[in-house]
């Protein structure tokens, strides 16, 4: 039978330790080359909106150690916004005020289809987890404070995971929207049972913080170099939201992938990028370790506590969805969750 999840089966089947756990493991798998990615496609055409594109992404990954392979697909109309005086990429809900994103589970031993759910809170949780387990081998041992830019799903991941690896007691946060961040806030200390303390800048985030974590969807640098001190520990989640100085500014750094930046398709013959089209600047992402080499022990992180150090989750990989997904297939079949449907709706005489 194959599985089908929504997301609140989801966030019901996923333990929180379980998801750092595996998703660890996964990342030592990846080291060892017992794991595989593909990098992320974008594929365009044009919509009827203004500075609006459709945008087809698909992504996959497996985990041999699990016996799975995932392959995460979205198909979305993002349109360029101005909001509080920048440019932000947002996904407009047209399918029926809706969002359409799915992953596919597979077994490797089989090639069936194990379950299929979407892909909304696996999305956040996948990326909090990996920044968890970054700042896990990269900040000081004594980090206790620290400062989120962002408050909302991504965000609310982060403070979530990046509370659960180490003993942080007190999260500094900013948004740009007074009255959300203040619930935001509110809402997390609640879960966590971690402090929360709502302020007026970004700067003032990260002023006399430990851990640095900007989780947002901005499309310009949310945090400056020049803040950062001698100790600290520095994630983002996106390259856009990163002010890149921070590669000569910081003494250690480690990077989520070295596939470098999206694959993207327009149609023949347009030259100009698409409204909503982000191409991250042509870099040699060769030179830094990857976060799983850290995580494997097979590269060094920190050696002192005066380094300053950064971890940039600058693509999303396959693997994090193949984790995250298996946690989410086992967990929702020993609780009982979703609905299974004949598997053989899925599988041919034909051979393909």
């Amino acid at each position: 039978m194959t599985l089908i999840l929504n997301n609140d089966e989801i966030q019901k089947a996923l333990d929180n330790k379980e998801c750092l756990d595996v998703m660890e493991d996964s990342y030592r798998e990846q080291a060892h080359s017992r794991a595989v990615n593909r990098p992320t496609c974008h594929s365009y055409l044009p919509h009827s909106l203004p500075n609006s594109t459709y945008s087809f992404k698909s992504v996959d990954g497996g985990v041999g150690k699990l016996g799975v392979l995932a392959l995460r697909v979205t198909s979305d109309i993002v349109q360029e916004q101005q909001l509080h005086g920048s440019t932000r990429l947002e996904k407009i809900p047209l399918a029926k005020g809706l969002f359409v994103g799915l992953v596919q589970l597979f077994s490797a031993e089989t090639g069936e289809l194990l379950a299929i759910m979407p892909d909304g809170f696996i999305q956040q949780v996948r990326v909090g987890v990996t920044s968890a387990l970054g700042m896990k081998v990269m900040a000081r041992r004594n980090s206790r404070t620290m400062g989120l830019i962002g408050s909302g799903g991504q965000a609310r991941a982060h403070y979530r995971f990046m509370t659960s690896v180490m003993p942080i007691d007190k999260v500094k946060v900013f948004s740009p929207n007074a009255e959300h961040r203040k619930t935001f806030v509110a809402e997390m200390a609640k879960e966590t049972g971690v402090e929360g303390e709502p302020v007026g800048s970004a700067e003032e985030a990260v002023t006399g913080v430990d851990v640095i974590c900007s989780a947002t969807n901005s499309s310009r640098p949310v945090v400056q170099a020049g803040w950062l001190r001698p100790g600290m520990h520095y994630n983002s989640i996106r390259e856009f939201e990163t002010d890149m100085a921070v590669l000569d500014r910081c003494d250690v750094i480690s990077i989520h992938t070295r596939f470098g930046g999206i694959q993207h398709y327009q149609p023949p013959g347009i030259e100009d990028d698409m409204p909503g089209v982000r191409r991250e600047k042509p870099r040699d992402w060769s030179k830094y370790p990857e976060i799983c080499d850290l995580i494997a022990g097979k590269t060094p992180g920190r050696t002192n506590d005066q380094q300053i150090t950064f971890f940039l989750n600058n693509v999303g990989t396959g693997v994090q969805f193949a984790a995250m997904g298996y946690c989410a297939y086992k967990g929702a079949k020993k609780k009982g969750l979703g609905k299974e449907i004949p598997t053989e709706w899925f599988l041919q005489d034909i051979k393909p």
